[in-house]
């Protein structure tokens, strides 16, 4: 029998809590057969470009049913932003990969909903260069990492098992080509939230759209970093802008908030501005600021109620973020702590 689905709507499996303790174990595995002595990175996202100084700054004329949360009033925060390849080993920047933008916001009063946090003062936003997830839900992502495709060391089984995996979820398989691609610049892209997140009563997924035209090409040679340092050139002599859109769920069937894999069309429900992201002009490729992009912990939960993260991939990322934040941060012997403006 077909499920009936309702606007801004979860509809939460049974075994979420039990399954993001799974992940935080299967990871953690990951994480110790990739670095088993000295400095213990992420699972995924593990190459950071660099940490960038941001300001984001709401629309001043934005229609009253926008004035929610972080757009409640026309106002400026600051805010720091981490680029990174999405692989979980450190490739070089020519290799097809999705990549990562994480955003935090400071100075964002009011109590946040990640627990034991819900005193701080930033809100954090996680953005990729494609406008889906890696998997239909969170059990398939945990079949996915079940499937051996993260081991550091693959045997011939492990293949065999990753390759039944997509397999059995093709459509994973055929986005993680379309989704794996070549960038020629940080700054000229689009990048998508992916997954939906409540906008007061409302669901919504974000989008950054460049101001930059896309006039970069790859380069010939490219160096294994060339990413950071064309970002690094790019922001030395000139600042940057995106634009921070926010696209509204019209339809519960054919824009799902349960299925991560399913872009919401665009045609049917336009992006539209609410808020700019600028990256002022600035210096970012000194080793203490390397170190810093590298300790920065980002959870989609370190929110405000207004903008709660939507869907199970969302909610079983709650306690897998927080898990394996922790335990990185304890074996380089760094405490978790959020920057300040």
């Amino acid at each position: 029998m077909t499920q009936e689905l309702a606007l801004y709507q979860e509809y939460p499996e049974p075994n979420e809590k039990e399954l993001a303790s799974k992940l935080i174990t299967s990871l953690t595995e990951v994480i110790q057969q990739w670095y088993m002595t000295g400095l213990t990175y992420r699972d995924v996202h593990v190459k950071g470009h660099a940490a960038v100084r941001a300001e984001f700054t709401v629309e001043s004329d934005l229609s009253p049913d926008l004035r929610v949360g972080l757009f409640r009033e026309p106002r400026t925060y600051p805010g720091w932003i981490r680029f990174s390849n999405a692989s979980h080993f450190p490739a070089p920047d020519i290799k097809g990969d999705i990549r990562g933008m994480a955003v935090k916001l400071m100075g964002v009063p009011g109590k946040k909903l990640l627990p034991g946090y819900e005193n701080d003062q930033s809100h954090d936003l996680v953005f990729l260069s494609t406008n889906v997830f890696l998997t239909k839900t969170a059990t398939d992502f945990y079949r996915f990492v079940q499937s051996g495709a993260l081991k550091h060391s693959q045997s011939l089984g492990d293949y065999v098992s990753v390759a039944w995996f997509i397999l059995r979820h093709i459509n994973v398989g055929t986005g993680l080509l379309a989704a794996s691609r070549k960038f020629a610049n940080l700054l000229e892209i689009a990048w998508y939230s992916a997954t939906p997140y409540l906008l007061g009563e409302r669901a919504v997924k974000y989008k950054l759209r460049p101001r930059q035209k896309p006039v970069s090409t790859l380069p010939k040679p490219a160096g294994n970093n060339f990413l950071r340092e064309r970002l690094s050139s790019d922001l030395r002599t000139g600042e940057a802008f995106f634009d921070f859109m926010i696209q509204f769920q019209k339809d519960p069937k054919r824009q799902p908030i349960e299925d991560a894999l399913v872009p919401w069309d665009e045609k049917e429900s336009p992006f539209q501005k609410v808020a700019t992201l600028r990256l002022p002009k600035q210096e970012i490729d000194s080793p203490e600021q390397r170190a810093f992009a590298e300790n920065l912990s980002m959870n989609i939960w370190r929110c405000l109620p207004e903008h709660r993260p939507l869907g199970g991939v969302n909610r079983v990322r709650k306690e897998v973020y927080l898990g394996i934040s922790a335990y990185r941060h304890a074996r380089n012997g760094v405490p978790v702590a959020e920057p300040t403006a």
